[in-house]
């Protein structure tokens, strides 16, 4: 980065003193002046920085004799007298203090606020809140700590943040931030999860999404003649069979959710479920309704991705049904075959000693393991 405005370029050098970046160097673009002026405007200012002993200026040499050729700090405190600026350090403490008059936080959340201070001292944002946005700082702490104590429970996106922020959007703002927050104080929010999914999972939906379902499924007298329905999750009761399903599935991914219903069992032969990625506290609660009303003879299936993610969807997918999960096309031997090494760093892989998936899991843990996303796979019912 070079620069043609003085006071720009000792600003970007209390950056890089701020970042912990000792002897950062600053360079003028000599090139882009558009005039001669300009470029004695520019240098006289660097000159006068370091006559107050702010600055080292390094001058070129030859036919460039007289150029600045890059600018160092001589001394910080005389840099910020210089340019009249507060060190990072000392306004992240002053908004440290601020956001503990305006908001009164429970320990792990009062240390988010000081991890937050701690990155502003820096001059770094956190979770996405620019330095000395205690405002949304504030707010994103409070919703955190709202929704740690259940107090979101029944309510949506805009009512929620209404009720306890005064502002009904600041959760649609500031997801990531809570979310964040959250996990010092929730460890089981799962690492791949969007904040969306993850306030999802704990029971805060913007919209609720609908449950998805096919199978040998009547409502009242009537059976829909139609590859699956959808309809509202808390309505799950509604629902009846018009004989016992063969099985239960859970399809993670919409895709493969609609081959498996279309193409390997248009029959109906067993329940088949759309989980919707991380499925949602609603959803979820549905699930738990109809395990409670199927006999333990009706086995119980899962189909996600193989990757950490999709451990983390099985899992939270089993605990909803309250009863084991069996893995549908989810082995060691289906990743070597056909799946390949995940393109960035993969998240960190779900404990679960005991598990079923507990193959799968000490795989997906080890350096050069393959990811499978299931729509490689073509679907199949369950070997019952």
């Amino acid at each position: 980065m070079r620069f043609t405005d003085p006071s720009a370029l000792l600003s970007h050098l209390l950056d890089r003193h701020e970042d912990g970046r000792a002897g950062a160097r600053a360079y003028p673009d000599n090139a882009a002046f558009s005039s001669v002026v300009e470029a004695d405007r520019f240098r006289k200012k660097l000159e006068e920085a370091s006559r107050a002993g702010a600055v080292e200026l390094r001058m070129d040499k030859g036919r460039r004799a007289g150029e600045v050729k890059f600018v160092r700090i001589a001394d910080a405190a005389n840099l910020y007298r210089f340019v009249e600026r507060i060190p990072s350090g000392e306004r992240s403490a002053s908004a440290l203090d601020e956001l503990f008059r305006r908001a009164e936080l429970s320990t792990p959340f009062a240390e988010q606020g000081r991890e937050a201070a701690g990155a502003w001292s820096r001059n770094r944002k956190w979770a996405g809140i620019a330095p000395g946005d205690i405002g949304s700082l504030a707010k994103a702490l409070i919703l955190a700590q709202a929704i740690h104590a259940q107090q979101h429970s029944g309510l949506d996106y805009r009512t929620f943040s209404r009720r306890t922020v005064s502002d009904s959007k600041a959760l649609e703002r500031l997801e990531a931030s809570v979310v964040r927050a959250l996990r010092g104080a929730v460890p089981d929010i799962p690492e791949g999860a969007t904040p969306r999914e993850a306030l999802g999972a704990l029971g805060l939906e913007k919209v609720s999404p609908p449950l998805l379902l096919s199978g040998p499924i009547t409502f009242g007298a009537h059976q829909p003649d139609a590859s699956f329905l959808g309809f509202p999750a808390d309505a799950i009761d509604t629902v009846d069979f018009s004989r016992m399903p063969e099985y239960v599935l859970v399809v993670e991914n919409y895709t493969s959710f609609v081959r498996h219903v279309t193409e390997a069992d248009p029959d109906r032969r067993g329940l088949v479920l759309y989980g919707g990625g991380y499925p949602s506290a609603g959803i979820q609660k549905a699930f738990g309704l109809i395990a409670r009303r199927l006999p333990d003879e009706v086995p119980f299936y899962h189909w996600s991705d193989i990757d950490p993610d999709g451990i983390w969807i099985f899992l939270t997918v089993e605990r909803a049904f309250g009863r084991g999960l069996i893995p549908h096309l989810m082995t060691v031997e289906l990743a070597e075959k056909h799946g390949n090494p995940p393109v960035q760093v993969a998240s960190r892989v779900a404990r679960a000693d005991g598990s079923i998936l507990f193959e799968l899991i000490a795989y997906l843990s080890q350096p050069g393991a393959k990811h499978l996303e299931q729509e490689e796979l073509d679907p199949m019912i369950p070997r019952l």
